[in-house]
């Protein structure tokens, strides 16, 4: 009796639809309320600190450059954050944003995953810094 109910089940199922996703092939669009990647609107900010502050990871840093003009660049690891939230939250003057961007992010190295933001001749000058000093 089980033998008939066997070949039953797998003659009905290969005249049907296959229930799985090819996904390497067809990568699966992220879903609507996923927390991905921070986005920073560098106009908006204005230097308060906040979201350094708040970060339980603390994957944020800001660099301030020229407070006067608001001119900061942001640095921020993608690799070490949690997606809490938590800096959208409390940041005051809507500089923060959650996007659905970096649906997938594994990787086998580290490159990739230090973001900057903030104008380009401020991050060459805080990276050749970084470069420059001596690690102990």
């Amino acid at each position: 009796m089980k033998l008939i109910g066997m070949i039953q089940d797998v003659l009905s199922s290969m005249f049907k639809k296959t229930a799985t996703i090819s996904y390497p092939l067809k990568p699966s669009p992220p879903p609507e309320r996923y927390h991905g990647r921070l986005d920073y609107n560098a106009a908006k900010c204005t230097g308060c600190m906040m979201c350094t502050r708040d970060c339980p990871a603390e994957t944020i840093q800001i660099k301030v450059i020229d407070r006067k003009t608001k001119q900061f660049v942001m640095t921020y690891n993608i690799g070490e954050c949690v997606y809490c939230k938590q800096c959208v939250f409390n940041c005051k003057f809507d500089a923060l944003h959650m996007t659905n961007l970096m649906w997938e992010s594994a990787s086998d190295s580290k490159e990739g995953f230090q973001l900057y933001f903030g104008k380009k001749e401020h991050i060459d000058s805080l990276l050749k810094q970084k470069n420059e000093e001596p690690t102990a």
